[in-house]
This record gives structure tokens, sequence and C-alpha cells, in this order.
């Protein structure tokens, strides 16, 4: 685990999905991670908000990099937090 100066955890390689009809950003999957299941679950907020807008072509995605708390140990676990906490969805790291 990569440590920066001042007790910053290093940036860790992430892709949201973007909704490009209302710039509403999805889940965070991490690098490896499923994004076909992330798209899915963005395809339904699409439907719901945008219905007859074209699911494909509302959705984006977006490579970013996220910044794990400082005392964080287990990115993917902490990435599954987020996004269940802000998503209510599950785990979105490898495999």
């Amino acid at each position: 685990m990569e440590w920066l100066p001042f007790g910053m955890r290093a940036p860790v390689a992430v892709t949201y999905v973007r909704c490009a009809q209302c710039g509403a950003l999805g889940e965070i999957v991490l690098e490896g991670g499923r994004l076909d299941l992330a798209m899915a679950r963005a395809g339904a907020h699409v439907r719901q908000m945008h219905p007859g807008v074209n699911v494909r072509e509302a959705l984006r995605l977006v490579p970013d990099l996220a910044f794990p708390p400082v005392d964080c140990s287990d990115v993917a676990d902490w990435a599954a937090q987020y996004n269940a906490r802000n998503y209510g969805t599950e785990t979105l790291g490898p495999g």
C-alpha cells in the first residue's frame, strides 16, 4: 500500500458510470471490476428518470481516481461500502 506525505493515501483507479442526461454519477468500479453490472444498474436509473431515452446512448464510463481514507486497509471493502451507502449496491471489485 502506497502512502503519500501528510498521511494521504495513494489514489486508486476507478471508473464511474455517468448518466449523460442529468449528470448523475453511479457507483464506483475498481480496476478489473464488473462494469457490466454497474452499467445494468445505471440503466435502471435511465429508464426510471428519463423514459424513452436510449439507455446505451445515455450512459458514459468515466475513468477517475478515488481517495480512500488514510486508515483504509481493504480498498475493495471500502468501495463496496461506498456503493452500498450511496447506491444500495454490492461489491464491484475484481471477479
